[in-house]
């Protein structure tokens, strides 16, 4: 772990070119940071907020714009699921540079992550303006803000690792990954509050069991309510991601010597 201190700006170099040719030969280039947000806002609304005239209910049981409240939970998904599929793809992607650089292997999918973290800040942006104009308005809600993404970047490093280990020898592993994210995100309560199953105990503690559930929870609480996290499940998600993190890594570094030859 040492490496991602003392190559740092290797680190951000990575992370810069992955930026660099996401966006290559675009007319908007960063600019759809932004514009994918409001572009997604609009249909959330027209759809959901207008044809369908869905008013879900907040922490506190006070209703909601829906497209306010998917777009909360949305962004944090669409972070974690993009660091998923450009970690896994990460070694795979730079095999030239795997075969012919002597490098330290681990800051591949660490940049991978560490791009899709500078994408997700700048979408925050275009939450706080919606969530400025339009409401509700809970500025406490950037004290509790730096413990999710941490708990965030910390389970989206485990899961790049594992899965970017994974795909060097096993091709599928990506194909696998688009199905099982796709999965996650109807389990996750993006798209429905989880006050549904509050009367049901069962269902409850299933829908826990994920643990994406308690983080984008928690960014619903805090932007919607000015709530606070529950934080007894927001520590099982916490313990997930420090869990996921050390075997994913402990999995990269007790293959990446085989993955040369792989390659």
């Amino acid at each position: 772990m040492r490496a991602l201190v003392m190559k740092r700006q290797l680190l951000q170099d990575f992370a810069w070119r992955e930026l660099r040719s996401r966006y290559k030969g675009s007319a908007l280039g960063f600019g759809w940071n932004f514009a994918m947000p409001l572009l997604q806002l609009a249909v959330f609304y027209i759809l959901f907020g207008v044809l369908f005239g869905i008013r879900p209910k907040t922490a506190t049981g006070e209703e909601v714009n829906y497209a306010v409240f998917l777009f909360v939970g949305l962004l944090p998904w669409t972070f974690f699921a993009n660091s998923l599929s450009s970690g896994a793809a990460a070694i795979l992607a730079n095999g030239a540079i795997v075969k012919k650089v002597r490098l330290p292997l681990q800051l591949l999918p660490a940049a991978s992550v560490l791009s899709n973290l500078a994408n997700y800040l700048l979408s925050l942006v275009v939450l706080f303006a919606v969530l400025a104009v339009f409401g509700p308005r809970h500025p406490e809600a950037l004290l509790v803000l730096p413990i999710l993404v941490v708990i965030q970047i910390v389970m989206n490093l485990g899961f790049a690792y594992l899965f970017a280990a994974a795909n060097v020898f096993f091709r599928d592993v990506q194909h696998i990954l688009t199905i099982l994210l796709t999965a996650w995100y109807f389990l996750t309560p993006v798209l429905f509050s989880v006050s549904i199953v509050a009367d049901k105990p069962t269902e409850e503690f299933l829908l826990y069991l994920n643990p994406m559930a308690a983080v984008i929870v928690s960014y619903q609480r805090a932007f919607l309510s000015g709530l606070a996290p529950e934080w007894g499940r927001l520590a099982y998600s916490a313990a997930w991601a420090v869990g996921i993190f050390l075997l994913g890594f402990a999995y990269f570094e007790r293959t990446k010597d085989d993955f040369e030859e792989a390659l």
